[in-house]
């Protein structure tokens, strides 16, 4: 690893964290701002190289090197501690070999660090109220911080002993185990965590999934590359591979790792709402990416043994446990606990909620397993985690048994099976975007819009949330009720984007002579579009299946396309009540189709994630109360 010496700032290599003397080194977690200096590897090396240039001059790289580098070294300094790392400008980045040996050390180089100070730039010193909390939201600067919301500063929370944040003036703020609950309140990540009471290992892998569930990375593939130490695991980086990343990170903490909450995620249902329904929609065993582990934060691995213990006849069964899991290419090969109830097959993989056992919602797969010596199993993505009772709601028995079933218990069984660890295959055209719902009007060049599956799936990235459904964009499209796009950006929130014919158009149809011999069904005097907050059922309709009436959600004085200048426009989302006056900007942009005929609007959104908005906005701006955001549509 190369070190910075933190009274010259020049680079040099030691062969591993432990050849460092004593004291060790201090290692540095940041976020780098658009205003930072960024000084990588090879400009520290040249400042190195031009100081040695220049005999008569007294000045070192480290008077030379950026701010934040310079603060560093010389904290570091003053605190004994020759030696200093920080990511920016230790890792050779030029060398491919070089940049994936460090990622998959990363987690070390942090747990072997003597200490590490966290700069916060955006937070204030205790004086000037870092963990004051707002009127209203009860947050707090220290918060509501950037740091907490990045992917790579998790491992660099959880791995060092010694964490000290400092403020935008290089104020000590205090240590991980002094704020320890306010980093629980930050990150949802345990007191006990923090303050090292409790092993990483001892939290269950589902969990420590849903720390990560809303964290940001700027590149697809460093989702999976940023949790590699947090999982004990190592894997080759490959940059360009996408969300296959994630999937190779499960596969390789399977392998590793008998907790089996690695499959637990997904929304949770109690088992007495479950409903007989053959029809289901299928997912895989693994996860896209961490965010839909977001509410597994209270799910626990029960240990097998715990599980033959509390049910004694599974142990003298033949071909019993262990529950084991190998990667084939017809599935993943799992010996595990089956039960049958009420036309349900459910998995138990030893997971407990608050106490309460959560199994996984299975359905055999019909004509797959031509040839094979055991069925292949989809998993049900719309009830994928059954939640069910520790006894009869009447008998007052297990509910869970390995005698006969009842119809009040479910009787298990090992069984060998394959469960499908991606949805059953698709037509070739799909597989691109095999992750989104069907969008018929996406596939007519001459329909009214279009809004392209890789622009949804970028909007989702942005958002850092995914596409839960679509609504009214089928062929032929008239915009009543307008098609709807809804994304699902936490457990309580979720963004939908609208466009909709308006039956009153404000604005006549602007003279086109390109255009003029073929018009859209739905021409662009008429079409309106906006994007909402957790939009309201209307007439008291469930919000999952819109009410005609919605086609008149908008104003029309503000949406229409045709009044927006270069067919954009802007919308700005504030939480009520923040302190920080941090707005979300969300941009929709229309721009012609060219390959259409028919005047074929394409539609693209996106969003930027924080920016400060004067107090003082002009008349031209528009409140819509949104519960508890305020929309200011520019």
């Amino acid at each position: 690893m190369w070190l910075l010496s933190t009274d010259r700032a020049e680079l040099h290599f030691f062969a591993s964290p432990e050849s460092v003397p004593s004291p060790g080194y201090a290692i540095v977690s940041h976020v780098w701002d658009h205003e930072d200096e960024v000084q990588t590897f090879d400009h520290l090396q040249a400042l190195r190289t031009s100081c040695a240039l220049s005999p008569g001059s007294s000045s070192t790289p480290r008077a030379r090197v950026s701010e934040k580098i310079r603060r560093c070294c010389s904290l570091a300094h003053d605190q004994g501690y020759a030696w200093l790392w920080i990511d920016a400008c230790c890792i050779d980045k030029s060398s491919s070999a070089e940049l994936s040996e460090a990622i998959n050390s990363m987690f070390r180089y942090y747990a072997l660090a003597d200490v590490c100070y966290v700069c916060l730039r955006d937070v204030p010193s205790r004086a000037e109220g870092a963990f004051a909390a707002s009127f209203g939201t009860g947050s707090s600067p220290f918060r509501d911080s950037r740091w907490h919301r990045r992917g790579w500063t998790l491992q660099e929370l959880l791995a060092p002993s010694v964490v000290i944040f400092l403020s935008e003036s290089w104020d000590s703020l205090g240590s991980k185990a002094e704020l320890a609950r306010e980093l629980e309140e930050a990150t949802g990540i345990p007191q006990a965590v923090l303050r090292l009471e409790t092993k990483l290992s001892d939290v269950s892998v589902a969990q420590r999934m849903s720390w990560a569930a809303f964290r940001q990375t700027k590149i697809v593939e460093d989702e999976a590359y940023c949790l590699m130490g947090i999982f004990d695991v190592n894997m080759p980086t490959l940059y360009g591979e996408g969300r296959r990343a994630f999937q190779r990170l499960q596969e390789e903490i399977m392998k590793r790792n008998t907790d089996t909450t690695l499959f637990a995620w997904g929304r949770l249902f109690d088992f007495a709402q479950l409903e007989r329904n053959d029809s289901f929609a299928p997912c895989g065993l693994f996860a896209t990416s961490p965010l839909p582990f977001r509410g597994c934060a209270g799910l626990a691995h029960q240990a097998q043994a715990d599980v033959l213990k509390s049910h004694p006849p599974l142990s003298r069964q033949v071909g019993g446990g262990p529950a084991t899991f190998a990667i084939t290419s017809h599935g993943v090969l799992a010996h595990v606990l089956v039960g049958e109830h009420q036309g349900w097959t459910l998995a138990d993989l030893g997971w407990l909620e608050n106490g309460q056992p959560v199994l996984l919602a299975l359905a055999q797969r019909l004509g797959g397993a031509n040839g094979l010596s055991h069925p292949i199993y989809d998993i049900r993505g719309d009830r994928r985690l059954v939640r069910i009772p520790t006894t009869s709601p009447k008998q007052k028995r297990p509910f869970l048994r390995a005698s006969a079933a009842t119809s009040t218990s479910i009787r298990t069984t090992w069984k060998d099976i394959y469960i499908a660890h991606r949805p059953a295959p698709r037509s070739p055209d799909s597989i691109l975007h095999a992750s989104l719902p069907p969008i018929p009007i996406n596939q007519c060049v001459s329909a009214p819009f279009r809004f392209p599956e890789r622009r949804i799936e970028n909007f989702a990235r942005l958002v850092k949330g995914n596409l839960e459904s679509v609504q009214n964009a089928e062929l032929p499209w008239t915009g009543e009720p307008p098609a709807t796009f809804t994304f699902r950006v936490s457990n309580m929130d979720s963004l939908s984007i609208q466009v909709g014919r308006c039956p009153a158009p404000m604005s006549p149809y602007p003279e086109d002579t390109d255009t003029q011999a073929s018009k859209p069904v739905v021409p662009l005097s008429l079409m309106w579009a906006n994007i909402q907050w957790n939009p309201r059922p209307v007439n008291g309709g469930n919000q999952s299946d819109p009410d005609p009436a919605r086609a008149s959600d908008h104003d029309c004085a503000t949406d229409h396309v045709v009044d927006w200048a270069e067919l954009k426009k802007t919308f700005v989302l504030l939480p009520d009540g923040s302190h920080r006056e941090s707005y979300q900007f969300f941009t929709m942009a229309f721009t012609r189709c060219p390959i259409s005929t028919a005047g074929t609007l394409i539609l693209d959104v996106s969003a930027v994630e924080e920016r400060f908005v004067p107090r003082t906005l002009g008349d031209d701006v528009r409140i819509i109360p949104v519960d508890d955001w305020v929309v200011y549509a520019l």
